[in-house]
C-alpha cells in the first residue's frame, strides 16, 4: 500500500474533535441518567409515608427496578464516553504522528537531473536514488508504524459493556 493510500487512513473521516464531543455527550447522558436515579429514590421514599400496603410496596419494587436499570445504563454510558474519548485521543495522535509521504520518482529525478546540464549533478544521481528511495521508505514504515499503533489502541478501548435490557415495570400480562 502506498504511503499516501496509508496516511488517508488518517485524514480522511477522522474528525476527533466532533468524537470527543460524541463522548462527552455520552457522560452527559450518564449524569442525567444518574439525577433521574436521585429522583426515583426521593420519589420511592418519599411515598412511604403516604402510601402503604401492598399496593405503595409494589410502586416502589417498580422504582427500584427502574433505579437499578437507570444506574447500570449510566454506567454503560459512562464506559461508552470513555472508550469514545479515548478513540478520539488516539485518532488525534494517529493524525498528528503520521510522516508526510516523500516522493520518490526515479523516472522524474533523471529527467531532471538530464535537463539541468550539471555533470556533477548526474554523476551524484545514482546516490541522490538511493537517499531519496531510503528516506521515502523509512517514512512509509513510520506511516505503518503509526497505523500499526493506533489500531491496536483502538481495538483495547472497544467497550466491553452493554446496555441492560430495558425492565418490564407494569403488569407483564396483556
Amino acid at each position: 500500500m502506498s504511503h499516501a493510500a496509508l496516511a488517508a487512513q488518517v485524514h480522511e473521516g477522522n474528525d476527533p474533535a466532533a468524537a470527543g464531543s460524541a463522548g462527552a455527550r455520552w457522560s452527559e447522558l450518564s449524569g442525567k441518567l444518574r439525577d433521574s436515579i436521585g429522583s426515583l429514590t426521593a420519589l420511592a421514599a418519599d411515598s412511604q409515608e403516604n402510601w402503604q400496603g401492598e399496593t405503595g410496596d409494589a410502586m416502589r419494587a417498580v422504582l427500584a427496578k427502574a433505579a437499578g436499570w437507570l444506574g447500570e445504563t449510566a454506567t454503560v454510558s459512562t464506559v461508552v464516553g470513555d472508550a469514545v474519548a479515548g478513540q478520539a485521543e488516539v485518532a488525534a495522535r494517529a493524525r498528528a504522528e503520521m510522516p508526510e509521504p516523500v516522493e520518490f520518482d526515479p523516472a522524474a529525478m533523471i529527467r531532471s537531473a538530464a535537463a539541468s546540464g550539471d555533470v556533477l549533478e548526474l554523476a551524484g544521481l545514482s546516490f541522490a536514488m538511493d537517499v531519496r528511495r531510503e528516506a521515502a521508505e523509512a517514512a512509509r514504515q513510520k506511516a505503518i508504524d503509526v497505523l500499526r499503533t493506533r489500531d491496536t489502541a483502538l481495538r483495547g478501548l472497544v467497550p466491553q459493556a452493554a446496555f441492560p435490557a430495558a425492565p418490564v415495570l407494569g403488569s407483564e400480562q396483556a
